[in-house]
């Protein structure tokens, strides 16, 4: 009995499935909304509160500084850890390939739960 049917393939149309990701060379190039990857340096770490839920934040920076700039004045972006009081690896002077959907949080560019990766720094 031959079958006029064919086996169904799923396809998605209008959208596409894959998560695109625009690719910034410096920070300066950093969208308002939408999902980003980038290399660049922590600069600092903080902590949440005793007592409140826990969460590690970290500002990343295009180059490590061993002066401090205003505040405000150099580009960077805050990548927000949720639900951990610490992440391995994560330390200020680490530099750090990371992706996400970024977002303004209290006018500061933020990325929560980002994909990371320690990139290793060869020393001399």
């Amino acid at each position: 009995m031959p079958s006029k049917y064919q086996p169904v393939s799923p396809k998605i149309t209008g959208t596409d499935a894959r998560r695109v990701h625009t690719r910034l060379a410096s920070l300066a190039q950093l969208p308002e909304k939408g999902r980003i990857e980038h290399v660049g340096y922590i600069q600092s770490v903080s902590y949440s509160a005793p007592g409140s839920a826990p969460q590690l934040s970290a500002d990343v920076v295009d180059q490590p500084s061993s002066m401090r700039a205003p505040r405000g004045t150099v580009p960077h972006i805050r990548l927000r850890f949720m639900g951990q009081k610490s992440v391995p690896g994560i330390r200020p002077g680490v530099k750090i390939e990371y992706s996400g959907m970024v977002a303004p949080v209290e006018q500061i560019p933020t990325i929560y739960n980002p994909r990371y990766i320690i990139v290793p720094v060869a020393r001399g």
